[in-house]
């Protein structure tokens, strides 16, 4: 949420070779437009990237979301089943209730200094009101994503010279409506690939099991020491995965 496709580069470019590769920036991110405000929702958002499809005349696509986006996946799935041929969730979740075996603390075990700097840098969303006070708040609350504390810079370098966006950024809070895919992820015969980082504290590796458990035609990939971002901290892994997968 307030980033752009370009999170997703140069990785990204691994699956080019075989693949065209479309980084969408749904309404209010990245490059977009704001378009309706009343629509920044996961239906809405949801139906702005089936009007991109659509308008694109796209055949056996494969729809990505990664953390927020994947809400959105998920509820393109709700809204539009069967229109992706394959789905990949990576690092994210498909209902509101927590999923079985999540930790409750997603903090436990971060030294208590760092986890004040990071809670601090989430209280800052809301009161955004540049750029410049968007990419401080999200390197402020790197130490939260990386699967390991050492690794922080290069997850801060990955995220230095995104798009990052204002507006939507200070609506974190808002009401961006109920999640519940897990009855559609069930009734679905496209392939899901859930993809997780073993050391994720926002979307830990319980909420991936989930959705590859609830379709029928789900599988799991847990990226051993990888957290919430792998494919930019662990490119090789996460992107070889999805290539293999894909393949």
């Amino acid at each position: 949420m307030g980033l752009d496709g370009s999170v997703f580069l140069p990785g990204a470019k691994r699956l080019a070779a075989a693949h065209t590769l479309f980084l969408v920036d749904l309404p209010g991110n990245g490059h977009s437009p704001d378009g309706n405000r009343d629509d920044w929702s996961f239906a809405g958002f949801a139906d702005a990237v089936d009007r991109f499809v659509r308008k694109r005349r796209l055949e056996d696509w494969t729809l990505l979301g990664h953390s927020f986006g994947g809400y959105v996946a998920m509820q393109h799935m709700v809204d539009f089943p069967g229109s992706a041929s394959r789905v990949i969730a990576s690092c994210t979740d498909c209902d509101q209730e927590p999923a079985p075996g999540a930790p409750k603390d997603p903090f436990a075990g971060m030294p208590e200094d760092v986890a004040a700097s990071v809670r601090a840098a989430f209280d800052r969303e809301a009161e955004v009101e540049t750029v410049d006070d968007c990419r401080r708040v999200w390197l402020d609350q790197m130490p939260f994503f990386v699967g390991a504390l050492e690794r922080v810079e290069t997850l801060r370098a990955a995220f230095a010279d995104v798009a990052y966006r204002v507006d939507v950024m200070r609506e974190s809070e808002r009401d961006w409506g109920e999640l519940h895919a897990l009855a559609a992820l069930r009734a679905s015969d496209v392939p899901v690939l859930a993809i997780a980082g073993a050391c994720d504290r926002a979307q830990p590796p319980a909420n991936a099991r989930r959705i590859a458990e609830a379709a029928p035609r789900g599988e799991l990939a847990v990226l051993e020491g990888a957290g919430h971002f792998p494919f930019a901290e662990d490119p090789e892994a996460y992107w070889g995965t999805l290539r293999d997968w894909l393949a």
